[in-house]
């Protein structure tokens, strides 16, 4: 997800939003009922969320560069291939457990964990024999697309929903791995005033949605950024993302021992919310374009925030893990075997030269620093260690 521009309006300067959906009338009496506004993560939520209208429980969604939006899974398998041979390094340093959960969050088309299973499969038996995996999402349309996904691969996992996953206790001993997961969960919007922090929020205006400001809707807002040490600048805009950070302490208090991987848009708190931020990370999404008005058309529009990482590894952290500097998507690709990946493509290019073409495409696409390659890595342990691990290496250590 790329930054806000810097000439972008701001949220109050936004055209109302005039265009019906099924979702705007179940907001409007949303907000009607709770006395004339909502808060933007309870409007965030419904967008994305509502299980029958949300923008991710549409029975329509499509993955893929000819529907709604694409990932790094959907551009190319090779994603999924080269994040499998981290997860067999993880196999081999948690000493080969009989039983080894593999975990996707958040699993969307199926791709990634497709991608990931049929590399084990194929390149790393013993591995793949000991893999229990388990794909979650939120809406069970998701899920079955993720079931179809896997048995066009021939390969096997167990389909949950992330919320009854996460009220469970059976211990995991793995991977727990995600790819833009986080900026997808619901985020409050909030704005510095004369040192007080207040809060967007959505209410009507003639019958259409708008953004109002006034008193911050929880107190653990303000406490977000007292742990932090730091706060937004002075009438400076920013989103806080409490959910991602309670989700991230539940997926750690799971895991008995193992990794957790989160690939997400992203930053560390101090440039998440450094003083020249004016407009946050906020944006909404249709049909690959940005969208100028976030309240437009909910259940049309995907929406979507940079995750703050500095948080997010310290709820992890609160639950026993350590965690590593953050990585870029290009260097991680780059070092788990990228480069070696495309030699071997490029030897075989007079076999199937549209194939090889795909190949060095996707490849561009997924290092690209000035889109998908500068997605963050977060890499968190517990009972395992990190030094070392193949996608935190530097390219010098890897190639040198």
């Amino acid at each position: 997800m790329p930054d806000l521009p810097a000439d972008a309006p701001p949220l109050d300067d936004f055209a109302l939003a005039r265009s019906e959906t099924p979702l705007a009338p179940i907001i409007r009496a949303e907000i009607e009922a709770a006395g004339g506004r909502i808060t933007f993560a309870h409007f965030m939520a419904l967008a994305l969320g509502h299980p029958e209208h949300g923008y991710y429980c549409r029975a329509d969604l499509a993955w893929g560069r000819d529907g709604d939006y694409e990932t790094s899974p959907e551009v190319h398998p090779i994603f999924g291939y080269l994040w499998a041979r981290q997860i067999e390094e993880c196999w081999e340093r948690l000493d080969r457990p009989p039983v080894f959960d593999l975990v996707e969050v958040g699993a969307g088309s199926g791709a990634f964990s497709g991608a990931m299973l049929t590399w084990l499969r194929d390149r790393a038996p013993e591995c793949f024999a000991a893999t229990r995996a388990t794909l979650l999402d939120g809406h069970p349309r998701r899920i079955s697309d993720q079931r179809r996904a896997l048995e066009i691969r021939n390969v096997e996992a167990r389909h949950r929903l992330l919320d009854d996953w996460l009220a469970d206790d059976e211990p995991v001993i793995g991977v727990v791995i995600s790819n833009e997961f986080f900026d997808a969960l619901p985020v409050h919007l909030v704005e510095r005033r004369d040192g007080t922090l207040l809060e967007w929020h959505v209410a009507l205006e003639d019958g259409s949605f708008t953004l109002v400001l006034g008193e911050a809707s929880r107190s653990d807002l303000d406490a977000y950024f007292v742990e932090l040490g730091l706060a937004p600048g002075e009438a400076a805009r920013a989103e806080v993302n409490l959910a991602a950070r309670d989700v991230m302490r539940q997926i750690a208090e799971r895991v008995e021992r193992g990794y957790v991987l989160s690939v997400d848009y992203g930053h560390e708190a101090k440039d998440l919310y450094a003083s020249w931020r004016r407009m946050g990370t906020l944006m909404a999404f249709r049909d690959h374009s940005p969208q100028p008005d976030p309240l437009a058309s909910p259940g049309l529009l995907d929406l979507t925030a940079h995750v703050d990482f500095t948080s997010l590894a310290a709820a992890a952290t609160s639950a026993g893990f350590e965690a590593a500097p953050t990585v870029s998507q290009a260097e991680a690709l780059t070092v788990l075997g990228l480069p070696e990946a495309m030699q071997a493509a490029e030897a075989r290019a007079h076999e199937d030269v549209a194939r090889f073409a795909a190949e060095r495409n996707a490849a561009s696409t997924l290092i690209d620093l000035e889109g998908l390659g500068r997605i963050r890595v977060l890499a968190l342990a517990k009972g395992a260690a990190l030094d070392g691990l193949r996608c935190l290496r530097s390219i010098a250590e890897a190639y040198g």
